[in-house]
């Protein structure tokens, strides 16, 4: 049997609601959302719904994640020279972000959880050190309590990124809203998605403002009056904006995103509940956390064993496998400082180190990853069960 794997979740759950919702701002003929002949303001109001979900004062709609995250760095003035110590454990818009800001990443090593070690954390920070990005991997919430700790004795920045983990919780407050501003994605992998797209949160109304006026151009706008340049407070920016259509089919997924987190879960203990967890080394997550159940991992005690593993399942057709090729700090970027322009720019200007972060080198080579499709039923479940239970009798 071959089982349905891929990274999707609000997608399988794309129907009638979003392609009502679509048609709606076309025949409208106002797609851009400060202008149109009849706006129907879609992207104000999946602001403030997400705003009320998240339980935040400001959301601020976006591009894609990595346009989030930039936002949070521009809004919170982290720039040339600064660093973000951060996990090489995620997607590279993490990192990438970053640099655009012409500040760098600087990488700290993972815990047994696979998100950043806050020991690693305190152990890394120089006088450079201008913010921590959390990054929220897999749908699993970093350990919030211990990193605004060390944020708040050396006065830094928090921004999440939660790209992955919208919906996760630590006793009833949700991810991405923890630290200073949090960065979230709508891409097509993500909990709820338009395909692309992204937002910021943020309960700091400067930060907020900042961003917007970043977003826009760097212009100020009232409503959707023309922005102005020349207020003596506005900026340059960049055109970082989401579309009515997007926002409208992201407003019918956040309706949605309770029943696709309960499937989740279900599916997930379902798994967990019926397989030998002695034997099954499932990844560690944070106490009183409740996450957005994206995967299935097991850690194994050596890298042959991990491909032992995979290969497997996949004879079986179940595609269990490493997370990635490799750790961000080893693509060509950082490795060799490598810039989109011949002055390496911003490796010219800040002190990018590229340090060390064993843990990660090792755990990443003995974690088996599963994607929990969207898609997946009850007999694909009832038969990854009973193959994890073969590969237990016989390993």
């Amino acid at each position: 049997m071959k089982i349905p794997n891929d990274p999707f979740l609000g997608t399988h759950y794309i129907g009638k609601e979003e392609i009502k919702a679509a048609k709606k701002v076309l025949k409208s003929k106002s797609l851009f959302r400060y202008h149109g002949p009849n706006l129907l303001f879609k992207t104000d109001e999946f602001e403030k719904n997400m705003a009320e979900y998240l339980g935040v004062k400001y959301v601020l709609a976006c591009s894609n994640g990595a346009a989030a995250i930039k936002l949070c760095c521009i809004a919170n003035n982290i720039g040339p020279g600064d660093e973000v110590i951060m996990s090489p454990f995620t997607f590279i818009a993490s990192a990438s972000s970053v640099l655009s800001c012409g500040a760098v990443p600087k990488f700290v090593d993972i815990d047994e959880t696979m998100n950043i070690s806050p020991k690693a954390i305190e152990s890394n920070i120089t006088e450079r050190t201008k913010a921590i990005l959390a990054i929220h991997m897999q749908g699993q919430i970093c350990d919030m309590k211990q990193i605004l700790k060390i944020a708040k004795k050396y006065n830094l920045i928090v921004i999440e990124d939660t790209a992955q983990a919208l919906g996760a919780e630590v006793d009833g407050k949700k991810a991405g809203t923890f630290g200073n501003c949090g960065a979230f994605s709508l891409q097509a992998g993500k909990t709820i998605t338009c395909g692309e797209g992204g937002f910021l949160a943020t309960n700091d109304k400067k930060i907020y403002l900042k961003a917007k006026m970043y977003h826009d151009n760097g212009g100020y706008r009232v409503g959707c009056d023309y922005p102005t340049w020349e207020n003596g407070k506005t900026i340059f920016g960049e055109n970082f904006k989401l579309t009515e259509i997007q926002s409208a089919i992201a407003n019918e997924q956040l309706k949605k995103i309770d029943k696709i987190l309960l499937k989740q879960e279900n599916v997930y203990n379902y798994i967990v509940n019926n397989i030998n967890t002695n034997f099954y080394n499932i990844r560690k997550n944070i106490k009183g956390s409740k996450n957005v159940h994206t995967n299935l991992s097991f850690e194994f005690q050596s890298a042959e064993e991990c491909n032992k593993f995979i290969n497997f399942m996949n004879n079986k057709g179940i595609g269990f496998n490493l997370y990635c090729s490799n750790l961000i700090n080893k693509y060509d970027t950082f490795v060799k400082k490598q810039s989109w322009h011949n002055s390496n720019y911003p490796y010219n200007i800040s002190n990018y180190v590229d340090n060390k972060c064993l843990k990660a080198e090792d755990l990443f080579r003995r974690v088996a990853w599963f994607n929990l499709s969207g898609s997946l039923k009850r007999k694909h479940i009832k038969y990854i069960v009973n193959i994890l239970k073969e590969y237990e009798n016989e390993f």
